[in-house]
């Protein structure tokens, strides 16, 4: 089990463009052969056979989402349906009144409660946080295990920054890297301090 945050990336460092739209930071999901639908009401990708092959690995890996509230309101909760059954822990400090029927929410005000939560709802599978500010606070926190960087050949010039403000510096390893048709795969794990024995 890992705690997972894995987003589209352009090379400048951004996760969206300024109005919260990925633009061409998605286009990859429609750049091959190959369907893929997801979720009832999603619309079908068209990936390349080395960018399939991980996405479906890592959905069937996911055993609960960790999102912020400004994702989940970006979205709409997904309908209920965010790319697998499984359930949503969205971070918030006000639960909205209704949300929508399909897989199971629980509203969190607090990024470690959310994460140990997510963690008890995903048993041995892993648990993937999304959005920017969730993944960066997990980060701070020592939270993260495993960041999947999906980047995408394009230069924004502005945008959602991912990790900028984190507290660091935090090392990574060298990257796994799986080339792909408009996007390049990098997997880094999350290296923890290592304590010197006397």
């Amino acid at each position: 089990m890992s705690v997972i945050a894995n987003l589209a990336m352009s090379l400048d460092g951004f996760i969206a463009r300024p109005d919260d739209t990925p633009g061409p930071l998605f286009e990859f999901y429609d750049a091959g052969g190959t369907e893929l639908r997801v979720a009832d009401g999603w619309p079908a990708f068209h990936m390349d056979e080395p960018s399939l092959s991980l996405f479906r690995d890592a959905v069937s890996r996911i055993g609960c989402h960790v999102v912020g509230r400004r994702l989940y309101d970006l979205t709409g909760g997904w309908g209920g349906h965010p790319g697998n059954e499984a359930p949503m822990v969205v971070l918030t400090h006000r639960p909205p009144a209704t949300q929508p029927e399909g897989v199971p929410y629980v509203f969190v005000d607090d990024v470690g409660a959310a994460i140990a939560q997510a963690v008890e709802l995903a048993g041995d599978l892993d648990v993937a946080v999304a959005g920017g500010s969730v993944a960066r606070q997990a980060l701070d926190l020592g939270l993260l295990d495993v960041i999947d960087v999906a980047l995408v050949p394009v230069v924004l010039g502005e945008g959602v920054p991912w990790f900028a403000g984190a507290r660091g510096p935090v090392r990574l390893s060298d990257p796994v890297v799986h080339e792909a048709h408009r996007v390049t795969h990098l997997r880094y794990t999350v290296l923890r301090e290592q304590t010197a024995t006397p």
